[in-house]
């Protein structure tokens, strides 16, 4: 049987326990490390919690503070027994001046009348709004403004008219005031219809106006007063 020699087990057997000594230190180092590493994590957290901590307790103290100069500031501004009774003694505020403004919107129609000759003021029935006066037969202005007015007409040809080519037809719209006694013609206008055809025509006449109080607006027809078969007539303030 084979031996070797004794120096020679010896050197393998210290070889051996070397390599093993040197993991062992190295799994050791290990340790170390994950040991510190989790250290570290511990004490970052605990750093963060107490900076979370200190926010709060700060954030909560400044409210609580806020809270209290309100409270104390309100105590403070709580008026006096005199003020309170001048309060309501005196009003508060003046009197709004267009609190009573009047905001006119008008729509006549036209009454059916025997009246067919030239030279008169239509004669109107109000739909809605009640600034008409019946007696000059026209829309009173309540407040000075710009107020759009309009009046439309339906036009036709009579059976007796047959024989005329062409019938015309002049509208005017007039102004009055009590406060000079004076009629003014705010616009007028021109058309016509042709008797010898079937046709009806439609007339609207529209324009905007600054008016006075008071200022009583009516529709003069100069000219074709039986062709007229329906009207309407209105105003509105801008």
């Amino acid at each position: 049987m084979e031996t070797l020699p004794a120096e020679t087990a010896l050197g393998e057997s210290m070889v051996n326990m070397g390599s093993d000594e040197s993991v062992l230190i190295l799994i050791k180092h290990c340790q170390d490390m994950k040991q510190q590493e989790t250290r570290l994590r511990l004490i970052t957290l605990l750093l963060l919690l107490s900076c979370t901590a200190l926010v709060l307790i700060f954030i909560c103290g400044t409210n609580l503070r806020s809270h209290e100069n309100s409270a104390s500031s309100g105590r403070q501004l709580e008026p006096s027994p005199a003020y309170s009774l001048q309060k309501r003694v005196c009003p508060a505020d003046p009197p709004n001046p267009l609190a009573n403004f009047q905001r006119l919107h008008i729509h006549l129609r036209s009454l059916y009348t025997n009246e067919t000759t030239d030279g008169l003021y239509i004669k109107w029935n109000a739909m809605f709004g009640e600034k008409y006066d019946q007696e000059r037969r026209a829309i009173v202005i309540p407040e000075g403004g710009f107020y759009f007015v309009y009046v439309r007409f339906a036009l036709r040809c009579h059976e007796q008219d047959r024989t005329v080519n062409t019938k015309r037809f002049i509208v005017e719209l007039h102004k009055w005031n009590k406060g000079y006694q004076k009629t003014v013609i705010l616009m007028d206008a021109w058309d016509g219809v042709s008797c010898t055809s079937e046709g009806s025509r439609t007339m609207f006449v529209g324009q905007l106006f600054d008016l006075l109080e008071g200022d009583h607006v009516s529709v003069w027809i100069s000219e074709g007063y039986k062709l007229i078969t329906r009207s309407s007539f209105g105003a509105y303030r801008t």
